[in-house]
């Protein structure tokens, strides 16, 4: 079965109320969407995370990896994966715009699959046969921390049982933060610290080791990740648990943490570090250190957190995933919403492909 076309869509969802988060403050959310169609009309859809430069991706899909798909078999999915890396890794692409691009090729070609067979990715990709997974609620945005503390009590109140906030980069606002969401949720709730690299390593040390007596379960992405030093001077001088990926494309960038040993959680987004494909195989390296993953989903589009759920009910070495209880422009997208948890745990769609399709009337306005 053949590939005929690969198209790539730039959409915008737009946000009522900006996020907050240390390094960004965020309006919309912006994705390249992927089309892959064959010779006999079995259509599937991707997503590219393109936080920035979503035309840039979009060029990326159709100029660079486009030639390299027409007219090959979908089903080949590794070799294709492979040939597509290779269209610009000799020039040291192994990472970036490239990456994303690919994953939502890749992610599209499961997803074609799926359709073709009538069978939900997570059952093509011979898993774990997960039908319910754990969840998080995704995330308390920065703010003062006595509005902090009472969204983490709502949250609570809804159910979950474990939530993740975020800081500044400011050690003693941040504490205050952290110190206002526990004494709000009491000592039972799990509550994880993402810092989207908003610390350098002296105050990321600091931090983490006033926060060791308040039973956070992990500081995320304290960190620049092309920073190696700094997450071994923080290693050295602390035992927190360390979770970090969203930013991270291949796997010799998760490589060097795994073994040094700097990290215990990684967080690899099927968007953005090459769909299906590239996840498990971070996934199988991170196994092969007894690391588990926890796939990022955060500020992205619509098929992101589709294809993650899928991932997620497959995936050898999952723990957790990350649900966005926040404002989504996108929840109109399928012709069927995607499921919402319950008493903390999130059911898997079991339609063909991605377990949900878009509706006709989102892909009016792309087509």
């Amino acid at each position: 079965m053949k590939i005929v076309d690969v198209r790539a869509y730039e959409v915008v969802g737009r946000l009522q109320k900006p996020w907050q988060i240390a390094t960004a403050t965020m309006d919309s959310l912006v994705a390249v969407l992927v089309r892959v169609e064959t010779e006999d009309g079995t259509v599937g859809w991707g997503e590219a995370c393109a936080r920035r430069g979503a035309k840039v991706t979009k060029a990326v899909v159709e100029e660079i990896l486009r030639p390299v798909l027409l007219e090959r078999e979908a089903f080949q999915i590794e070799a294709l994966w492979d040939d597509m890396l290779m269209t610009l890794r000799s020039r040291g692409h192994t990472r970036g715009f490239l990456l994303e691009a690919m994953s939502g090729v890749d992610i599209a070609l499961w997803d074609v699959m799926g359709q073709k067979l009538g069978w939900p990715i997570h059952q093509l990709l011979f898993g774990q046969g997960r039908t319910q997974v754990p969840v998080y609620a995704s995330s308390v945005l920065i703010d003062t921390p006595s509005r902090m503390a009472q969204e983490a009590q709502r949250l609570v109140h809804d159910g979950y049982s474990a939530i993740k906030i975020k800081v500044s980069g400011d050690v003693a606002q941040d504490l205050e933060r952290v110190l206002a969401v526990r004494e709000a949720v009491g000592e039972c709730i799990n509550i994880k610290i993402d810092a989207n690299s908003g610390f350098d390593a002296p105050d990321a040390i600091a931090f983490a080791q006033r926060i060791k007596t308040l039973g956070v379960y992990w500081l995320e992405e304290p960190l620049f990740l092309d920073d190696i030093p700094a997450y071994r001077r923080l290693r050295a001088c602390t035992g927190i648990r360390v979770a970090l990926g969203e930013g991270e494309f291949h796997t010799s960038g998760f490589r060097v943490f795994l073994e040094e040993g700097l990290v215990d959680i990684i967080q690899p987004n099927i968007t953005r570090a090459g769909g299906f494909t590239g996840v498990r195989r971070i996934a199988a390296l991170a196994q092969s250190f007894g690391v588990a993953v926890a796939p990022h989903t955060g500020a992205s589009g619509p098929l992101c957190m589709a294809a993650t759920l899928q991932l997620a009910a497959s995936l050898s070495g999952f723990t957790v995933y990350e649900f966005m209880y926040l404002e989504n422009p996108f929840k109109q997208f399928f012709d069927h919403p995607l499921p919402e948890p319950i008493d903390g745990k999130i059911t898997i769609p079991q339609g063909p492909g991605l377990g949900v399709r878009p509706a006709k009337e989102a892909l009016a306005g792309l087509l």
